[in-house]
């Protein structure tokens, strides 16, 4: 292993270090569809040919993701020195090119995906051989591969193995000039987006998806008025004496939760009905149907209510709910109903 694969290898360990480091700020959803970017790399290129094969190269790139998945790219690579001999002198041919061509992406998870590179680059290529220098072009078959690390929604790391096919045009001996190129390199990619874009709308879409489960799971518990139960309240078993028109404790009571819904609702107002069961005369049964009624808006004006919120009314025996031959029944048709309106 010569110097420049040590030197490499050393580089490739620090950066993985350092995206180990960094993993906690990784943006779980990371997507940069729709965006472009620009790069810089630089790495190791040998060349097929006798000789010197080892160089350093550099480069930089930049292109466009359609979607998660599929980006276009173009680049410029200078991918060094490429030294032989060709009898007793020596042959330098300095190698660049212009490359574009399709990138695709295979998401490993969170933060890492594979991609495949797959496109031309367009070479040129200088030789000096003894006092004589030669200009030289043409068209390679590019193919790459590689695996890159998210940073940040804006940032990625990439390594990345290029392959160019027969550089050169083969105007000398082919053996020393016509050669395929293989460059492995580290690089830094920028994506210019927000991370409110892409990658942050799956995330947010998926945090409000959670958050609805988890409210299903679990509802949040808010202040509401009173219940709006319809009747709101009605006044039969023991709400009235023996013959007599005065509240008891208990009917009192069942009216408490009609003040305070009125108390919350202003807007809302009340129907007191009084009825009566059908023993005795009908028109005694009136005015104690009515009399009843009254004691109950009483309590409720009692308690803060607006009289314009309220109508009173007295129906005697009408509308029984109950059968009045029976004890039982005739109780429950002796009854003051509160309706909301």
């Amino acid at each position: 292993m010569n110097i420049k694969q040590i030197s490499l290898n050393s580089t490739v360990a620090s950066i993985i270090s350092l995206s180990l480091l960094m993993s906690p700020q990784v943006n779980a959803a990371a997507e940069n569809a729709g965006e472009f970017y620009l790069g810089a790399k630089t790495g190791w290129t040998d060349f097929t040919t006798q000789g010197d094969d080892d160089a350093w190269g550099g480069s930089v790139y930049g292109g466009y993701q359609f979607n998660s998945w599929l980006s276009f790219e173009a680049g410029y690579n200078y991918l060094g020195n490429d030294k032989g001999t060709i009898g007793a002198d020596s042959l330098k041919s300095t190698l660049q090119n212009g490359e574009a061509g399709l990138k695709l992406d295979w998401n490993l998870g969170s933060a890492w995906n594979l991609f495949g590179k797959v496109g031309a680059s367009y070479n040129d290529i200088e030789h000096k051989y003894a006092d004589m220098k030669q200009g030289d072009n043409n068209w390679s078959l590019m193919l790459g591969a590689g695996l890159e690390y998210q940073i940040s929604h804006n940032w990625r790391i990439r390594t990345e193995y290029q392959w160019f096919d027969d550089v050169g045009s083969s105007k000398y001996d082919p053996t020393f000039v016509q050669t395929d190129v293989n460059y492995l390199s580290l690089g830094l990619s920028y994506y210019f987006g927000s991370s409110d874009d892409g990658a942050a709308a799956a995330a947010a879409a998926a945090a409000t998806a959670a958050t609805a489960a988890s409210l299903q799971e679990e509802p949040v518990q808010e202040a509401e008025p009173a219940p709006e139960p319809l009747p709101a309240a009605t006044l039969s078993k023991g709400a009235f004496g023996h013959d007599s028109t005065e509240l008891t404790t208990e009917a009192k009571s069942s009216l408490d939760p009609v003040v305070t819904y009125l108390e919350q609702r202003p807007e809302v107002n009340v129907d007191v009905i009084g009825y009566t069961d059908s023993t005795g005369a009908a028109a005694y049964n009136q005015k104690l149907s009515e009399k009843r009624a009254q004691k109950a808006a009483d309590y409720l004006t009692g308690n803060g209510i607006d009289s314009s919120r309220i109508t009173v009314e007295g129906k005697g025996e009408e509308n029984p709910i109950a059968d009045n031959s029976t004890a039982e029944g005739r109780e429950q048709n002796r009854r003051i109903e509160v309706t909301y309106k």
